[in-house]
């Protein structure tokens, strides 16, 4: 009898430890509603704090712990090409949200769907919504945090130095993080070298790239190592509701249309970036506004305009625009505009010619185990499927879409132009200062490059010949005009 109200009472005990811990850890804490949809798109939840989530104050402090382990010297988490808005407690791409008492940090989808450009070198960056995260450096994101976890300065004692340093926590917060938190978030980092080790096998990914999908086959899917490369620009998500699957036409998501349908896209990119279905419920609604920013979200018109005076470097002559539209009508509008019958169609790799590694990578086992993700539970998922091609894209923001192709191997549009055996075989990616007389990004005298190699697997810089046939007139004519759109 003694001994039942004895485990009686450590279950009390447990039911309550365990109550109060999840009160304390992990209850989940709703945003702040706002009605800027920017915003919810920027810093919104996708769920993936659980699986994710870095405690604020460890976040805010690991640059200040470990500046030697960023990139090129840089300052703090700008050195990985986030935007960073002035008044915002982060950078575009990262939200906060409290679970239990804790806040924590996480990357969203604006991490890699993010854009900035600027006209002249002195001109402050500006923000493009949704777009391709021409600077950020997902790799080295990833490799930092790794690193840092990794390093034996990563002590209670040297972080909760930092944290002191900034903010006075009270005694009972300053022992969770030094007794819990702190250990807690090195042992996952650790997790992460082990979960991206497959990566120093590959080619490097680069400012403006990412391998959407092996993590998400060997993580989440549990398919083996096939050795595939995956390494494509990070696609800009800019007037999707115009380019959407409907009852009477298909249209296809990702660049080889792995997907036909935006809404599971969108919940399928938040699954590989860690939501589950324990947090699907309270992140619906976020996913749900973001789906419908993306929707009628367009960038900021194109600087090249025919009004311009003489000698302005954006100008571009109105006779060049007429006669690069014409041209643009007879060889593009077919693949590229939502009129012609192969917009948003894969045109197959055997016709364009181009890399087919991101196309291998997408494999009909990794499609069919996605198709039923979870035995146990149902994500509705009806669209995916495998592909023999690339897709021909809207070219909404084709000025700020640089560089070209599925895997950024092409620097400039005039370049694209030209036939492959003359495209550049190398070149510097991360700038986002325009290139007014290529269409592109060209050099910044002020940031370091990464150097772009086409020779690497998975950065080949042939195919796609449309145009590379026209007289030096025409081609410049066609420039013209697409450097306006």
């Amino acid at each position: 009898m003694r001994l039942a109200r004895i485990l009686q009472a450590l279950l009390l005990l447990l039911v309550i430890g365990g109550i109060g811990g999840w009160l304390l850890l992990f209850r989940p804490v709703s945003q702040p509603r706002t009605n800027d949809m920017a915003a919810v798109f920027n810093h919104g939840s996708i769920g993936n704090e659980e699986t994710q989530g870095i405690p604020y104050w460890i976040w805010r402090v690991l640059p200040q712990v470990f500046p030697d382990l960023l990139p090129d010297g840089g300052d703090g988490y700008a050195a990985f090409g986030v935007y960073w808005q002035r008044g915002q407690e982060l950078p575009v791409g990262f939200s906060r949200m409290t679970l239990g008492a804790i806040p924590r940090v996480a990357p969203n989808c604006a991490f890699c769907h993010q854009g900035s450009y600027r006209l002249t070198e002195q001109m402050p960056a500006r923000l493009v919504s949704a777009g391709a995260g021409t600077r950020v450096n997902v790799q080295a994101y990833l490799r930092f945090l790794i690193a840092a976890g990794q390093d034996p300065r990563f002590t209670s004692d040297r972080l909760m130095e930092e944290i002191d340093g900034i903010v006075a926590l009270p005694f009972w917060e300053r022992s969770l993080y030094r007794y819990l938190l702190i250990p807690a978030t090195r042992s996952a980092l650790q997790q992460q070298a082990q979960r991206f080790a497959w990566t120093e096998t590959r080619p490097d990914w680069g400012p403006g790239r990412i391998d959407p999908f092996n993590p998400v086959k060997y993580a989440n899917l549990q398919l083996p190592d096939d050795g595939t490369i995956g390494n494509s620009d990070m696609m800009p998500l800019w007037a999707l509701g115009s380019v959407a699957t409907t009852q009477s036409v298909i249209r296809s998501m990702h660049w080889d249309g792995l997907m036909t349908d935006l809404h599971e896209t969108v919940v399928a990119g938040a699954i590989g970036d860690g939501m589950t279905r324990l947090s699907y419920p309270r992140t619906r609604d976020n996913l749900a506004r973001m789906e419908d920013f993306i929707r009628v979200h367009k960038p900021p018109p194109s600087p090249f305009r025919t009004t311009l005076p003489t000698g302005d470097p954006y100008r571009v002559e109105p006779g060049a625009v007429e006669q690069g539209k014409a041209i643009y009508r007879r060889l593009c509008a077919d693949c590229h505009e939502p009129s012609g019958p192969r917009f948003r169609q894969p045109i197959p790799v055997l016709e364009l010619d181009t890399d087919r590694h991101r196309l291998d990578m997408w494999t009909p086992a990794a499609r069919d185990r996605y198709a039923s993700y979870e035995h146990d539970y149902s994500w509705g998922f009806r669209s995916f499927r495998k592909t023999e091609g690339y897709v021909a894209v809207n070219l909404t923001g084709l000025w700020l879409r640089a560089p070209y192709l599925h895997n950024g191997s092409v620097p400039t549009l005039r370049a694209l132009l030209l036939p492959p055996d003359q495209r550049p075989q190398t070149f510097m990616r991360g700038s986002d200062l325009i290139d007014p007389v290529n269409g592109g990004f060209r050099d910044d005298p002020l940031r370091p490059g990464w150097l772009y190699d086409t020779r690497e697997p998975g950065n080949g810089n042939g195919g796609h010949l449309w145009g590379t046939e026209l007289s030096p007139a025409d081609r410049d004519a066609l420039l013209s005009y697409l450097k306006t759109l």
